[in-house]
């Protein structure tokens, strides 16, 4: 059994699905999503679809919640929190993000905030060593950046942490990935919509040999 993460989509929906048959993604394997599914790309409903639709066909996907879901949700919730959403809003072809289904809605709130397992922790954006449970705080799980320095090596045992939320260029990446022995943490959202030398793909670790691969924007 193969398995991998993927995070900040951001609605390149063409680019998620061809990075998932570059994998040749099964229903043997496991795949972790690390949360930004919609915004700033053009198909955030496609990826979203697309997603639901793996899952009801039996594929193993967990979900995690971004910050970009959690504006999503901040905004149906009415705490005005409602920028950032017009690609949203355009893909599902609606004027107010509160018109989404239940279907939708139910499927964002059921988003988990992290993700354990024997060997990794995974998460959007980091956690807390400030707190006494790095688990506890929400927020930071969703928005946090510049959180290395305060990492618990203690807490954090013999795991690594996987996480996106902060875009980073490809070396970095790999760079990173050669030493996660040793730093225990590796970031892999490479800006999929960010157009810059050194960003703009989709990044997906594949988590046994500890292996990347990059898909280029295609949307």
């Amino acid at each position: 059994m193969n398995r991998y993460a993927i995070s900040d989509i951001h609605g390149c929906f063409f680019s998620f699905r061809e990075i998932l048959n570059k994998i040749n993604f099964s229903k043997n394997d496991e795949l972790y999503l690390l949360g930004d599914y919609i915004n700033k790309g053009p198909r955030s409903k496609e990826v979203i679809d697309f997603i639901i639709e793996l899952q009801n066909q039996g594929y193993k996907i967990t979900t995690l919640r971004g910050n970009h879901e959690q504006i999503l949700l901040d905004s149906i919730n009415k705490r005005n929190r409602i920028e950032g959403l017009r690609e949203t809003l355009d893909s599902f072809k609606i004027n107010n993000i509160r018109e989404l289904g239940d279907k939708y809605i139910n499927w964002f709130y059921n988003l988990k905030y992290f993700h354990e397992t024997q060997d990794f922790i995974f998460v959007h954006a980091g956690f807390n060593f400030n707190k006494p449970n790095p688990l506890s705080s929400k927020r930071d799980m969703l928005w946090m950046r510049e959180w290395y320095h305060a990492i618990n090596y203690n807490w954090l045992k013999s795991k690594k942490i996987i996480h996106g939320h902060t875009p980073t260029t490809k070396n970095q990446i790999q760079k990173m990935l050669k030493n996660i022995h040793k730093i225990q943490v590796l970031a892999i959202d490479n800006g999929c919509v960010i157009q810059q030398q050194g960003y703009g793909s989709l990044c997906c670790l594949e988590l046994n040999k500890l292996n990347l691969v990059f898909q280029e924007n295609i949307d």
